[in-house]
């Protein structure tokens, strides 16, 4: 019998192992468009998580769970680091990250030595926002769609030191990427000393053109800030492909990696000029290591990440990206259609992916949200911004068909008779 993502993993692979092997045997199964429904496969994936059972999250665009293996692995070296933590961390541990950066590195799409780990994406986008140099009157361009705590940097750094935050609308749900490049590089000046773009928008899903203005400005040493928190482990974009100088990602959204993992990537010679948000020795101008300078930190969750990339390869992107699709479709098929629905984003995967933002004129936002938790125990989160005002429902690939279909049910209803707050 021929093997399959079924037979994979129906034999002793199942515990996931994460032997080279095995690896090696389920990166050779052939990617199938019929792989993102079978339900089959993604309940055995599902059995690797640790899931409570009385409540529905939508949210994993938030912040995603690590299966079981990551868990064990932070444990085992928690207490490997507490017998002698300053010997540990400092003169093992620490240096044991290495094959982490290099894992990391070949997924990001930069060097080894253009990549820092980090804690999230916001501690990249506030680095390079605040540590570019710029001088009063200088601007920082970016879209009303960026994620919130960027757009509080930018303000801080204009109360600081008088740089101008440029921050443009844009429409929702979204045009095509040639005619929001033509909006941003519009707005691009002779003061114009750094961009800000999202890899894919926090609020609806959004893909930004990022390659469009990066040609665009070839030339022009204006560096683009590229946050990649909602793209890394789902597009097939690399960084070394955006045509980005600076790039920020968390890894616990759909890489699965512990929570307060993440990486800072940037090239030179913004390595060199930029400013690290902790002081770093003179000596470390030109390494990348300088974004690293944040005092003791444990090692544990880091050196974890090297078991959630172990497990993201075994599924693979493209068979994670599209079961992510297909939940989403499934649940934008049976609601979209419906009156008094509003949605922010869009379905063709040339402007968006994975995210299904979306209103109901019978049901303010805020309210709606409680109401899914505190009646249906089923969690999700707001969007409130410009023309945004709805809910944004983020399933993931351990998301069961049941449980989409149940809250597409609820919203049907909701669409149609609003709801009673209890």
């Amino acid at each position: 019998m021929p093997l399959s993502r079924r037979t994979f993993l129906a034999g002793s692979a199942a515990a996931f192992g994460f032997k080279n092997e095995t690896l090696d045997r389920m990166a050779a199964l052939p990617f199938a468009p019929n792989d993102a429904e079978d339900e089959e496969f993604w309940m055995r994936i599902r059995g690797e998580f640790n899931i409570d059972p009385n409540l529905t999250s939508f949210n994993h665009a938030g912040l995603s769970p690590s299966p079981r293996t990551v868990l064990e692995t932070i444990a085992s070296e928690w207490k490997r680091a507490n017998v002698a933590p300053s010997f540990m961390i400092w003169r093992k541990q620490d240096y044991e990250l290495d094959t982490v950066r290099k894992q990391l590195a070949e997924i990001v799409g930069c060097k080894t030595e253009q990549l820092a780990l980090t804690m999230n994406a916001t501690y990249g986008l506030q680095t390079a926002i605040l540590g570019v140099p710029m001088s009063a009157g200088d601007e920082i361009l970016a879209t009303e769609h960026e994620y919130s705590r960027a757009l509080t940097a930018m303000d801080q750094r204009g109360r600081r030191d008088g740089v101008v935050a440029v921050v443009l609308p844009l429409k929702a749900p979204p045009e095509n990427q040639e005619e929001v490049a033509k909006q941003i590089l519009a707005a691009v000046t002779d003061k114009t000393k750094l961009i800000l773009l999202s890899q894919m928008t926090f609020l609806a899903g959004t893909k930004m053109p990022i390659r469009l203005v990066a040609n665009a400005l070839k030339g022009r040493d204006i560096p683009i800030l590229v946050d990649g928190a909602h793209g890394i482990g789902l597009l097939p974009d690399q960084f070394s492909e955006q045509g980005g100088d600076i790039y920020t990602a968390c890894l616990h959204k759909w890489m699965m990696c512990p929570i307060g993992t993440g990486v800072f990537v940037a090239t030179q010679p913004w390595i060199r000029q930029m400013w690290p948000l902790h002081p770093a020795e003179d000596n470390l101008n030109d390494s990348i290591t300088k974004f690293e300078q944040i005092g003791s930190r444990p090692a544990a969750p880091f050196l974890a990440i090297k078991d959630a990339l172990a497990f993201h390869n075994l599924i693979g992107r493209e068979r994670k990206a599209a079961r992510l699709e297909a939940l989403r479709n499934r649940l934008a098929e049976k609601v979209l259609n419906l009156s008094g629905v509003h949605h922010f984003g869009s379905l063709d995967t040339n402007l968006g992916q994975v995210l299904l933002t979306v209103g109901f004129d019978k049901a303010p936002a805020a309210e709606l949200a409680g109401w899914l938790l505190t009646k249906h125990r089923i969690h999700v989160t707001t969007v409130l911004r410009t023309e945004i005002s709805g809910i944004r429902i983020s399933p993931h690939i351990f998301t069961t068909l049941a449980e989409i279909d149940q809250l597409a049910g609820i919203l049907a209803d909701v669409a149609k008779n609003g709801f009673k707050s209890i």
